[in-house]
């Protein structure tokens, strides 16, 4: 049988397995590695001229799997799935790789140049807006990073003048882990200490740097040191954990290959860089270890005590908010043990709320709009905290 042609170019379609399919009765279900027939021609201009084979294969199969779910009873704690499947897995995961790199070439050839101009400016550093003398940490952490930012000061004393840039093969960069729960401050205090060194902060997160594509990761994470190096921002990756973790020994499929070529360009990334580069995670344990070797310091963030918390609500009541005379911060900040700053800063924006709802005239922020708040942010965190644990 000779080979179909593509109706525009005229040249052979070539088989590829990288098909993917949403159902539109079936949103939670999603097909990949589905044969079809391509045009190499149309895939470089942009253009989508495949055609799926085994249509009428695989819409039976879609028919059998809407009954099968139709006929499934979910309950309150049962919910209906989210179900993705790939039904040649290994084929699949080669193409991706082969086209990644096919693709790589071509923009190599037709425009690498634009490709990392656009890279570039996809991060964007950021003024600060926090400083360290408003930040509400217990003393030992605003001890650890005035100690930490001190290496950073005395840069030029230690490595020049007293030649310590002998013994440090990774250069001049100063790398700072913070860690702790969520809404304890880490993302302020990082924001903060860019402030104290005058400089612009690059934050990132992972979901900037991640791709659906086999290899754009590591090119994201090039570009953003890059970014930093060129306008001499502190770089600050949130969720660090995602792109720090350990690196996998089992090699099987392309994704794995994937995830340990993100974790050595980080490791070549940060060996190269001069800056200050902060990572920051709720999920510390899961770092690799030869990215522990390389920071600094390793500094905790706690949850407030309460003199801390008392703090932490009066930095979050504005002039402008109207708030009933002699509200007793002592006592909500008694109410709200075991809070973060996160906690409270959404506590208060839920009393705001609650205070809204009413007349005009009884618009003011009572006490008694504080205390239910927290309680209600509280309990909510309780029962997520109980369902992770289950």
């Amino acid at each position: 049988m000779p080979a179909e042609l593509c109706p525009i170019h005229r040249c052979p379609l070539e088989l590829s397995y990288r098909g993917t399919k949403r159902i539109s009765d079936l949103p939670t279900v999603s097909l990949e590695g589905l044969p079809m027939l391509y045009c190499p021609q149309c895939l470089a201009e942009g253009k989508d001229s495949a055609r799926e084979l085994d249509a009428t294969t695989l819409n039976t199969f879609i028919a059998a799997l809407r009954k099968l779910l139709d006929k499934s009873t979910f309950t309150e704690h049962l919910h209906k799935p989210t179900i993705a499947l790939n039904f040649n897995p290994h084929k699949s995961l080669l193409e991706k790789d082969g086209l990644a790199q096919r693709h790589a070439s071509a923009a190599h050839s037709s425009g690498a140049h634009d490709d990392i101009k656009t890279r570039l400016e996809n991060f964007t550093p950021q003024r600060p807006l926090y400083s360290l003398d408003r930040l509400i940490l217990d003393e030992a952490t605003h001890t650890a990073i005035r100690e930490a930012l001190n290496l950073v000061e005395q840069q030029q004393l230690i490595y020049d003048t007293w030649n310590l840039k002998s013994i440090d093969r990774t250069g001049r960069k100063v790398a700072l882990n913070f860690y702790g729960l969520p809404g304890t401050g880490k993302t302020l205090a990082a924001d903060a200490v860019a402030n104290f060194l005058g400089r612009e902060i690059l934050l990132v997160s992972y979901a900037e740097l991640e791709s659906k594509y086999v290899g754009e990761t590591p090119k994201n994470i090039r570009a953003a040191f890059a970014k930093a190096r060129e306008a001499n921002a502190v770089l600050f990756f949130d969720e660090a954990d995602s792109i720090l973790g350990k690196r996998l020994t089992s090699v099987t499929q392309s994704a794995d290959h994937s995830v340990n070529l993100t974790r050595s360009t980080t490791l070549i990334e940060l060996d190269k860089f001069t800056g200050l580069v902060i990572f920051a995670s709720n999920l510390v344990g899961n770092y690799d270890a030869a990215f522990l070797r390389r920071m600094i310091a390793h500094i905790e963030f706690h949850l407030p005590k309460a003199a801390e918390r008392a703090k932490i609500w009066k930095a979050h009541l504005p002039p402008q908010l109207p708030v009933e005379a002699h509200l007793n911060i002592d006592q909500l900040a008694e109410l709200s043990e075991g809070a973060s700053g996160g906690d409270i800063k959404n506590a208060v924006l839920l009393a705001a709320s609650y205070a809204s709802m009413r007349q005009k005239a009884e618009q003011v922020v009572r006490f008694d709009d504080f205390s239910k708040a927290i309680e209600f942010v509280l309990r909510g965190k309780s029962k997520v905290a109980a369902m992770t644990k289950t």
